[in-house]
């Protein structure tokens, strides 16, 4: 049965990316330093703007914002994650409004024709159901294939092997790929048994609408349990130890502030919040606030009052002092479990294999020597790992584990959870999430030393107030334990719940 011709490229589409085709090549090439590879993710990162036009155009017009703005948002953001990934000697700057004078011999020399041919692309890898899932991880995921249909040289299809039938119905699925498990679907989320932990509320939910709520300025928390975005809401909310929620007000009229999952410090005492162009830091005891230039890396919280914003930038929250870090850490895993605030023994990073097919490392730094050591991350399941994503947590002292969200390769799923020895880079486990069933994935660090937290929103058979499941994945028999729930989709972040169990 012949296959339906995608419709043509919207003129708006065509107009827009045709003006920042150019530009974004040209920071690109910053990156890779050389043409093919700066074409290559110019072409990939616009027809991720492509999958997205839809919403990036109602978005402009809700808003009444100018023509193309959402999507130079989302641009930018795609291009943050890649020079993060690239770690670049130097900070590149995308600059949009840039004309580059250069000529690129790669490109169509029509604009408009590369435009189009970028939207056909888009649409192709829509009917070849790769993108499943919003958000960065489903650009990641989409990357990820248009990468390889690149590498093939664009003419053959590409494929994905469907997930397996399950062996069994135990809560963790063992699937038919060694060393791979998975996560079954909402409803048998949902109807896990209950993991009780002390102080945090098995639903997740304020008592009163969030502007009713007093300010952390008004009534500080001291600690707090969780922060939570209640659905479209531009509040930030603080769960006290003593249970009661406040909204974090030094953030409400911050530009691009933004609660990640490793926003909140272990302690629960601080609060991170990415910035533009920095982070915005929060103290949970008396509500003040200050902002912190930051390097082109993720932050992370390496102890409960040592957060490193950058490359030789470990902070001391309560001094503002800085710690020197002589090594350049990219993706460092937030520690949980950690005995004290003192400065760690060594950070851990997981990091993805490069784009001419190096594999995934685990990179272990001891900072009192300064010797760092990097170990291939090997075991079964090891090759389906692809781009990891977001924040990843560490068990602190010996027998730990580390544990961090990527898209996997050859598998029909949107997400995957790689659980690794920090010493070794031995896999331990891998759970591989079809997100559309599962729902969308994220990790919350640990519950204990042998339980991970996961987030998942939405999925099949999801019962009534129950759209986002806390879950605590045991990884000694492969149980879940249901944790919380909380409405909406909005971010959530946990502190370490050490001692709450």
């Amino acid at each position: 049965m012949a296959t339906a011709a995608p419709p043509p490229a919207p003129a708006d589409f065509v107009e827009y990316a045709a003006r920042r085709l150019r530009p974004l090549a040209y920071a690109a090439r910053q990156l890779h330093g050389d043409d093919a590879s700066a074409e290559a993710l110019a072409r990939e990162l616009l027809v991720l703007v492509a999958l997205r036009w839809t919403r990036l155009r109602a978005a402009d017009e809700e808003y009444h914002a100018e023509p193309g703005a959402a999507a130079d948002r989302y641009l930018h953001r795609l291009f943050e994650r890649e020079a993060r990934d690239a770690a670049p000697r130097h900070r590149v700057r995308l600059d949009l409004d840039r004309t580059p004078a250069e000529r690129w011999d790669g490109l169509a020399a029509d604009p408009a024709d590369e435009a189009g041919a970028l939207w056909t692309r888009g649409r192709a890898l829509v009917r070849r159901r790769l993108l499943l899932a919003g958000g960065i991880a489903g650009a990641a995921l989409a990357a990820a294939g248009i990468r390889e249909w690149s590498r093939r040289g664009g003419t053959d299809e590409f494929t994905v092997r469907p997930f397996p039938s399950p062996r069994s119905v135990s809560p963790s699925v063992v699937i038919d790929v060694p060393g791979v498990e998975r996560l079954p679907d909402a409803g048998e989320q949902a109807r896990a048994p209950r993991a009780l932990v002390d102080r945090l509320p098995r639903e997740l939910v304020p008592p009163t609408a969030p502007e009713s709520l007093p300010t952390l300025s008004e009534r500080p928390v001291g600690q707090a349990l969780a922060l939570l975005v209640p659905d479209r809401s531009a509040y930030v909310l603080a769960l006290g130890r003593d249970g009661s929620w406040c909204r974090v007000d030094s953030v409400e009229e911050r530009v691009g502030a933004r609660l990640e999952e490793g926003s909140l410090s272990p302690d629960g005492s601080y609060a991170a919040f990415t910035e533009t162009a920095g982070v915005r830091v929060v103290d949970l005891a008396t509500g003040r606030a200050r902002s912190y230039p930051r390097g082109p890396l993720a932050m992370s919280w390496v102890a409960p009052g040592l957060l490193l914003l950058g490359v030789d930038a470990l902070m001391d929250v309560a001094t503002g002092r800085l710690l020197p870090v002589p090594l350049d850490a990219r993706d460092v895993a937030a520690v949980r479990r950690a005995p004290g605030p003192e400065r760690p023994e060594a950070l851990v990073e997981v990091l993805s294999g490069d784009a001419s097919g190096g594999p995934a490392v685990l990179r272990r730094t001891d900072l009192a020597t300064r010797r760092r050591r990097s170990f291939v991350i090997t075991g079964d399941g090891a090759r389906h790992l692809g781009p990891f994503l977001g924040a990843g947590f560490t068990v602190a002292g010996t027998g730990g584990l580390v544990a961090r969200r990527c898209i996997p390769h050859d598998l029909m799923a949107g997400a995957a959870v790689a659980v690794l020895e920090p010493g070794t880079g031995a896999l331990r486990r891998v759970l591989a999430v079809d997100e559309a069933v599962a729902g969308e994935l994220r990790l919350l660090g640990w519950l204990d030393r042998r339980r991970l937290l996961l987030s998942c929103t939405g999925g099949q058979g999801v019962p009534p107030g129950l759209w986002r499941r806390v879950l605590a994945w045991d990884l000694r028999d492969g149980r879940l334990g249901l944790v919380a729930t909380a409405p909406g989709t909005g971010a959530l972040s946990l502190a370490d719940l050490a001692g709450a169990v």
